[in-house]
C-alpha cells in the first residue's frame, strides 16, 4: 500500500514538473501515461548525473564549476523537451502528408464510382493501398464506427484529427459525411477537390518553413561550438597559471 502511494506521488511529481505541451504531445503520438512517466523519470537521473559530473570535476579541477550544476542540470532536461518538440513537430507533418495522401486516393475513387458505389466500399479499397499501418488502423475504425453510427458526424471528424488535426481535415471529412448522406451528390466531389488542394499546398508550405528554421541558426551554432571551445580551453589556462601562483 505503500508503495503504491509513493508511486501515485511520484506520477504526479514528474507531471507536475513537466512543461505544459509535453504529456499532450507524446499522448498524440501514441505513448501512454506509464511511459511519459518513465521518460520524465529518466530526464530527471540523467540530469542529476550531469550534475555529478560537475560536482567531480569541481572537485578535481576548480570550485567555479560547482555553479555549473544547477545550469547543467537545468540546459540538459530543456535540451530533452527540443528534441520531443522536433519530433512532434516531424511527425505532425508526416502525418498532414499521409492525410493529403489519402484525399488523393479517394477523390478519383468518387468521381469513378458517380455516386453509385458505397463510401465503405471505397475506403475499403483505399485502406489496402496505404503503406503506413497507422493510417490503416485509423481508416478501419473509421469504418467500424460508420457501421456502428451511420448518421453520426463525429466518427468522420475523429478520424480527421487523428490523421492531420487541422481546421481544413476537419472540413474535408465533414465534407465526406455531407457526400455520404446527400445519397451520393456527385457535385460535392469538386468542392472536395478544391479542399485537397488547399490542404496539401499548406502542407508544403509548412515543410518549408520547417526546414527553412533548422537553417536559420545554423551559422550560430558553428560560432556558439568554437565559442564554447575557445572558453574552456582560456579557462584550462587560467586554472593551470593559478595553481602556479604562490599567494
Amino acid at each position: 500500500m505503500k508503495i503504491t502511494k509513493q508511486t501515485a506521488k511520484s506520477k504526479k511529481f514528474y507531471r507536475a514538473i513537466a512543461e505544459r505541451d509535453l504529456y499532450p504531445m507524446l499522448q498524440e503520438m501514441g505513448n501512454s501515461q506509464k511511459s511519459i512517466d518513465a521518460f520524465q523519470k529518466k530526464r530527471l537521473i540523467q540530469s542529476f548525473f550531469v550534475m555529478v559530473i560537475f560536482f567531480f570535476f569541481g572537485l578535481i579541477l576548480s570550485k567555479w564549476l560547482y555553479f555549473g550544476m544547477l545550469v547543467g542540470a537545468f540546459l540538459f532536461y530543456k535540451r530533452q523537451h527540443h528534441i520531443v518538440r522536433s519530433k512532434y513537430t516531424t511527425w505532425r507533418f508526416q502525418r498532414h502528408l499521409q492525410f493529403s495522401k489519402f484525399t488523393r486516393l479517394l477523390i478519383p475513387y468518387l468521381k469513378q464510382s458517380k455516386g453509385q458505389v458505397s463510401l465503405y466500399s471505397i475506403f475499403s479499397k483505399i485502406m489496402q493501398r496505404l503503406d503506413d499501418e497507422q493510417d490503416r488502423n485509423s481508416l478501419y475504425r473509421l469504418m467500424s464506427e460508420m457501421s456502428s453510427k451511420p448518421n453520426d458526424i463525429q466518427p468522420f471528424i475523429d478520424y480527421a484529427n487523428r490523421s492531420s488535426g487541422t481546421d481544413m481535415s476537419v472540413l474535408f471529412m465533414s465534407t465526406i459525411f455531407d457526400f455520404q448522406q446527400s445519397t451520393f451528390d456527385t457535385s460535392v466531389i469538386d468542392e472536395l477537390g478544391k479542399i485537397s488542394s488547399e490542404e496539401l499546398i499548406n502542407g508544403i508550405d509548412e515543410i518549408i518553413t520547417f526546414k527553412l528554421k533548422r537553417f536559420i541558426f545554423f551559422p550560430t551554432k558553428i560560432v556558439m561550438s568554437s565559442f564554447v571551445i575557445v572558453v574552456g580551453f582560456a579557462i584550462a589556462v587560467l586554472i593551470a597559471n593559478l595553481s602556479t601562483i604562490d599567494l
